[in-house]
């Protein structure tokens, strides 16, 4: 009868290093079954991720509450690369899981309060954008801790970058709380958060970020306007790239009820 050592055992299992940490990498990314179409009146997740080493120091979430009223949108990216910086983010991304149910600001407070002396031990920081999205009426209640790679695109081309006004996780003063902000997205626009591979690639600025938040609002399928964004990334790349994208779909209400006279109008 194997031992449990040889049932847990890698090799035994017949996983190469490789195959691990392919399955490792995949528990700091949003599940398959949060991404599509989600939300009662009309939503669109993707998201897309390219490592510059084995793992990314990158963690990103995407999850519906219980209720399918709101939904966490998460987007972090730990200093450095590969499996240090991986590991940094996985303690990052619990502590974040165990205060899903907590508003934004109290989520991130909390986290930053445990992960914070590993950081130090580390010599190490993360920058942040951590929101909750309510379903309804597109409103967004978000903390941005030394981020900065988030912007909203509309359907007319246009598009803005939401600026970084906080530290980032683990230089926050002790006793300063961070205040959430907040904005509301419309029929048609998109949320676009990246970590900040997204400046590394070539000839790359913030115009970047806002060029494809717009072009992904104006795109037929969100999954498949990322993924075009994606084949034009360089295989092999200087720092980790993740990109997290949601839409609110636009919806034509057409009303059914007939004329109160009985008689439709010529």
């Amino acid at each position: 009868m194997p031992s449990l050592q040889d049932v847990y055992d890698d090799e035994d299992a017949g996983l190469d290093r490789d195959a691990r940490l392919r399955v490792v990498q995949s528990a700091l990314l949003p599940t398959p079954d949060a991404l599509g179409s989600v939300g009662p009146v009309g939503w669109s997740v993707a998201h897309a991720w390219r490592a510059a080493a084995d793992v990314s120091g990158d963690l990103a979430e995407f999850a519906v509450a219980p209720d399918a009223r709101s939904a966490t949108v998460t987007l972090g990216d730990v200093m450095g690369k590969g499996v240090p910086a991986g590991l940094l983010a996985a303690h990052l991304l619990g502590a974040l899981d165990a205060l899903a149910r907590e508003a934004p600001g109290v989520a991130v407070e909390g986290a930053e309060t445990a992960v914070r002396p590993r950081l130090e031990r580390a010599s190490a920081f993360a920058t942040l954008f951590h929101a909750r999205l309510r379903f309804a009426d597109g409103s967004l209640e978000y903390v941005d801790a030394g981020h900065g790679f988030a912007a909203v695109g509309h359907a007319d081309g246009s598009a803005r970058r939401i600026p970084s006004v906080d530290l980032p996780i683990g230089l926050q003063p002790r006793g300063f709380a961070r205040l959430p902000r907040r904005l509301d997205l419309d029929p048609g626009d998109v949320l676009l958060i990246a970590s900040d591979g997204i400046l590394e690639l070539p000839d790359a600025t913030f115009d970047t970020l806002t060029g494809l938040a717009a072009g992904l609002a104006a795109a037929g399928s969100l999954a498949a306007g990322l993924a075009a964004f994606m084949d034009s990334v360089p295989d092999t790349i200087d720092d980790d790239l993740t990109l997290v994208a949601v839409r609110r779909e636009r919806t034509v209400r057409v009303d059914t009820a007939p004329p109160t006279d009985g008689k439709h109008d010529r």
